[in-house]
């Protein structure tokens, strides 16, 4: 489903923030989209809570962004 609807970037940015690389692709990712947020399991990326003015969230947070009725 999400496949579908994504976007696939190439960012002509690069950072060199966090250890982990993958984890720099994915700020990268962010900021070329202007993404709304970023929702992770990962706790490097979690730790910075904000880059670059974008929010950085638990999948949990976001699950309580849209409660059921």
């Amino acid at each position: 489903m999400i496949s579908r609807a994504a976007t696939v970037l190439k960012p002509a940015i690069h950072f060199d923030v966090l250890k982990d690389i993958p984890d720099n692709r994915i700020l990268e990712c962010a900021v070329e989209a202007a993404a709304d947020l970023v929702v992770t399991g990962d706790r490097h990326l979690l730790n910075l809570r904000r880059f670059r003015g974008t929010p950085i969230i638990r999948l949990a947070d976001f699950s309580r962004m849209f409660p059921e009725d």
